[in-house]
């Protein structure tokens, strides 16, 4: 109990703001200029990152001069299905392919004396693509919530959909069902054709995807495109965040890649200053906190009771069966509770976690895209589209039903619009639809009044005055105290999708509640709504669950 209790307060005292990790400038670094090699190729700064970035993909007569000046072998019966020009991105690489090409110009040039030991040519990481793509909350420290969430939704054009003209290569006949433009290209387009990013880089989106590189260790060979292609034009897979999970082997006549540009020396200097600043930042928070009265001990009691739902299974023959009105558990230690005014629902006291969705995962051989920051199994499951939601609903009732804890008239769902107002203690508002429910009260909040008091909701913290929460990004569920009725989490933590679909939009569904990376006081009403296609997946985005007994809501 007492290392439990330890590891408790470790959580409600973490000091470290992870959500920080981008390096600081710094005045004993030189700034960075734009560079042109000797085979042409020019590299551009690009804010927030400590490399130049090339500003085309890799050209065939760049890649051609590899394969004829070096030793690598490669096999030339991969030439693609289509013509290309010198001018057009090299395709049919794989990732060793391209990390090869990196390193042969890098010792080309060290040879010529162009470059200098610390300097050299390598691949981007993910995170450096994401900046340069355009993340504005990966490119500023102290973005807002709102930046943050519409990063899970931005093209490298805009938040605009279909794209606009002259955004990017993509594939025409299917861009044109959607009502977007089409472009003169069937294949490949020659690099620079479309309009470039604000720091002066081509075809980040579209054209050919690009391969990146993190040095991640990994149990099975996975590499990751990001951009997009000449044959991609589903709106998800366009967005800057997604991130293409592929086998290192891969050759494809839609891969590509580009270059960066990276002095080691200026990369440590900079490092070394976000360092500073980070520990400087460290130090006046750890300072806070020692100064405050006492811990919320009912906080660290929350902690331990939520990491309750690391634990396994229990034995249905050890619980009793749902009924409506009473409170009821189920065999992956999910709560419910009955709430005044819905009839015949119990509601989920608590978002569902990662341990709670792994039953379902490991059933069906699907796994969750992973967030960019480290979860426990007891934080709540995020990456999850309303479709998989919903199939972990159907799921749960048919392993519950088969073990007697549900009656056949019982199900588990997402809950409605209205139920989860009801839950988050707003009743009866004015509107006939969610859209016209949207901010109609500007005054209530999940927690009480604006701005939240501390520990009472896990928000956004360090762009809220006067307001600190113990989690950097997500945290346990349960372990924000829960509402007069009983229910956790309505206010921050992780958005949750609901079962109604978006008035006159069919394909979307009703998001509700704040998250980890919310601010604004309008977007955190009890009222404020969200809506998204059902296959969208977010790092902020969960869900949570009701028992419906047969009553209509």
């Amino acid at each position: 109990m007492r290392s439990r209790f330890l590891c408790a307060c470790a959580l409600v005292l973490a000091l470290t703001d992870l959500r920080a990790q981008t390096p600081a400038a710094s005045p004993t670094a030189e700034p960075l200029t734009s560079l042109t090699n000797t085979l042409g190729m020019k590299f551009l700064p690009v804010p927030e990152t400590t490399v130049l970035f090339s500003e085309f993909e890799t050209r065939v007569s760049e890649f051609e001069a590899f394969l004829k000046e070096g030793s690598y072998t490669y096999p030339r019966s991969l030439k693609p299905h289509f013509e290309q020009s010198p001018d057009h991105p090299v395709v049919g690489v794989n990732l060793q392919d391209a990390i090869a090409f990196c390193n042969w110009l890098t010792e080309r040039e060290r040879k010529q004396g162009k470059l200098k030991p610390d300097q050299l040519y390598r691949l981007p990481t993910n995170d450096e693509w994401s900046k340069a793509a355009g993340l504005s909350a990966l490119k500023r420290e102290k973005s807002s919530g709102a930046e943050q969430l519409q990063d899970t939704m931005r093209f490298t054009w805009g938040l605009q959909w279909p794209p606009p003209a002259g955004a990017g290569n993509f594939e025409d006949q299917e861009m044109k069902l959607q009502g977007g433009p089409a472009d003169e290209f069937r294949f490949t387009a020659p690099v620079g054709k479309f309009k470039a990013s604000p720091e002066g880089l081509y075809d980040l989106a579209g054209n050919v995807w690009e391969w990146t590189w993190d040095r991640e260790l990994r149990s099975t060979p996975v590499g990751t495109l990001r951009g997009g292609s000449w044959a991609y034009f589903k709106r998800e897979a366009l967005t800057i965040q997604y991130v293409y999970e592929v086998p290192t082997e891969l050759r494809a006549p839609t891969v590509g890649f580009r270059c960066v540009f990276e002095d080691k020396q200026r990369t440590a200097q900079l490092l070394a200053a976000a360092n500073a600043d980070r520990a400087r930042d460290e130090a006046k928070m750890k300072k806070d906190l020692m100064t405050r009265s006492k811990v919320d001990e009912k906080a660290v009691a929350n902690v331990i009771k939520a990491s309750a739902n690391t634990a396994p299974p229990l034995d249905a023959s050890t619980l009793d069966p749902a009924k409506p009105e009473s409170p009821f558990k189920n065999t992956v230690r999910m709560e419910f509770v009955p709430i005044d005014g819905l009839k015949g629902i119990l509601f989920g006291r608590t978002e569902v976690s990662r341990a709670q969705m792994e039953p379902w995962l490991k059933a069906v051989g699907k796994t969750l895209p992973s967030p960019h920051f480290d979860q426990t199994s007891a934080d709540p499951a995020v990456n999850v589209s309303w479709e998989d939601a919903e199939a972990w609903c159907t799921w749960m009732t048919e392993q519950d039903q088969h073990n007697k804890l549900l009656p056949a008239n019982a199900r588990y769902r997402m809950p409605t619009d209205v139920e989860w107002s009801t839950a988050a203690g707003l009743k009866n508002e004015a509107g006939s639809d969610p859209a016209a429910r949207h901010q109609g009260n500007k005054e209530h909040y999940p927690w009480g009044t604006w701005p939240p008091q501390s520990m009472t909701a896990n928000l956004d913290a360090p762009n809220i005055k006067g307001f600190n929460d113990s989690h950097s990004f997500t945290a346990p569920v349960g372990a924000i105290r829960a509402n007069s009725l009983g229910i956790a989490d309505l206010g921050g933590n992780v958005s949750e999708w609901c079962l109604d679909e978006w008035p006159q939009s069919p394909d979307e569904r009703v998001i509700r509640g704040g998250s980890w990376i919310m601010s604004s006081p309008d977007a955190l009403l009890t009222s404020s709504r969200q809506h998204a296609a059902k296959a969208t997946i977010r790092y902020d985005l969960g869900f949570r669950c009701v028992v419906d007994f047969g009553a209509t809501p």
